[in-house]
């Protein structure tokens, strides 16, 4: 019995000491790169990826499509990415869908690229924001349905940018049934979450009735929300939404879009 629990504890400490390794590859991969040292972070997340860590695959993934410290290479990308998608990583399958939405996929500055990385390796990790730009060229075709099932994953976890864009896919109906009343589910549940693309698509579902009731006041608010956070797209249909209401009822709404806070999803226990 004594040897069994010797065992057991070496083993535990054995698990102790490769988390706290990996985890040193990825915080100095992390260090390396906020540097511009890219070959360095590619060695450090390297090493932590081939090890099975999670985070340092997407890492990986993250180098070979946007180009840095390797030679950009999306199939590449698209491996890692799936290696960490695998084990759960909502990053890495956010990535993987989009991937597959669009053919392309890298964070669209160095700037962007370093929130992602930050997002990915913290512990309370809901997941970066997204804004890429596109990448053509590089040998990975859209797969729509693949988007939508990595998409899914990424989304159950509570991931705001694959509740967006699998809201995308149910409005129009593309790989999966057309469905306006799921679609503003998922937009909304990013919208919640402080998502900011999906400010305007709620805002636009109630003032149309598209998947949820139509409601002025509800379509003032969301597109009040968006045009607050620099939407000014929004300004001509917020104004007319305003038209419908009354002068109180406008107040009220600026006052509620004014100091509305992201409610963030709720971590599993």
């Amino acid at each position: 019995m004594r040897t069994s629990v010797l065992v057991s504890s070496a083993v535990a400490m054995g698990i102790v000491i490769c988390s706290v390794s990996a985890w040193s590859d990825t915080a100095a991969g992390l260090d390396a790169f906020k540097r511009k040292d890219y070959q360095r972070a590619f060695e450090e997340w390297k090493a932590a990826a081939e090890g099975g860590q999670a985070e340092a695959q997407f890492d990986l993934g993250l180098l070979y499509a946007q180009g840095l410290g390797v030679h950009r290479d999306l199939t590449a990308a698209e491996q890692w990415y799936r290696k960490a998608a695998t084990q759960g990583n909502a990053e890495a399958q956010f990535a993987l869908g989009l991937l597959y939405s669009r053919g392309w996929g890298h964070p669209r500055d160095e700037a962007d690229a370093i929130r992602w990385l930050q997002m990915a390796n913290s512990v309370d990790s809901e997941g970066p924001p997204m804004d890429w730009t596109p990448l053509e060229g590089y040998g990975i075709n859209r797969n729509p349905r693949d988007a939508v099932y990595w998409l899914s994953q990424a989304a159950e976890k509570g991931h705001p940018g694959a509740e967006f864009e699998l809201g995308q896919f149910y409005s129009s109906g593309e790989a999966v049934k057309r469905d306006q009343a799921q679609a503003a589910r998922w937009i909304s549940a990013a919208a919640a979450q402080g998502y900011t693309p999906a400010f305007k698509d709620l805002g636009e579902r109630f003032a149309t009735a598209r998947g949820v009731d139509a409601s002025d006041k509800h379509a003032y608010f969301w597109l009040t929300l968006a045009f607050l956070h620099g939407d000014k797209s929004v300004e001509k249909m917020r104004a007319a939404e305003a038209g419908k209401l009354s002068a109180s009822d406008v107040a009220a709404q600026d006052h509620a879009a004014q100091n509305w806070k992201a409610r963030p999803f709720p971590k599993p226990h």
